[in-house]
């Protein structure tokens, strides 16, 4: 006598507690993305970070030293890297942003405004004849 099997049921390892912890840690994660961030103003470049406490950082143009890029070699060929941003009068470096969608992009942008920043500062002051 052969017993034929009809049906098998198991536990679903996907309890509700599962998707609740999965939500939540996807929704951190995706406030702590949205508050992460490293904008370029017409004056300033901010940097931004935090869900529950935040932290801001204003660097102005005229102050930009130097911006450092480093990626490795996977990261280059994915075109992200970290990009490091140095100031007048300061021996650190004043705003690291890790991770960044076209670091070189960013840096002629920069570049770009700052140019503009003086061209408008220079623009603005009455010439003496």
């Amino acid at each position: 006598m052969t017993d034929e099997i009809v049906i098998i049921k198991r536990q679903s390892k996907r309890r509700p507690q599962f998707w609740l912890k999965a939500i939540f840690s996807l929704g951190i994660w995706l406030l702590w993305w949205r508050n992460n961030y490293l904008a370029l103003t017409r004056r300033s470049i901010v940097r931004r970070t935090g869900v529950f406490t935040k932290e801001e950082r204003a660097v102005p143009l005229n102050q930009v030293q130097d911006i450092s890029i480093s990626y490795g070699i996977v990261r280059r060929l994915l075109g992200h890297g970290d990009i490091r941003i140095e100031t007048a009068g300061s021996a650190n470096t004043e705003i690291i942003m890790k991770n960044v969608d076209k670091p070189e992009e960013f840096r002629a942008r920069v570049f770009e405004m700052i140019d503009q920043f003086y061209d408008d500062e220079s623009a603005s002051k009455p010439t003496t004849d």
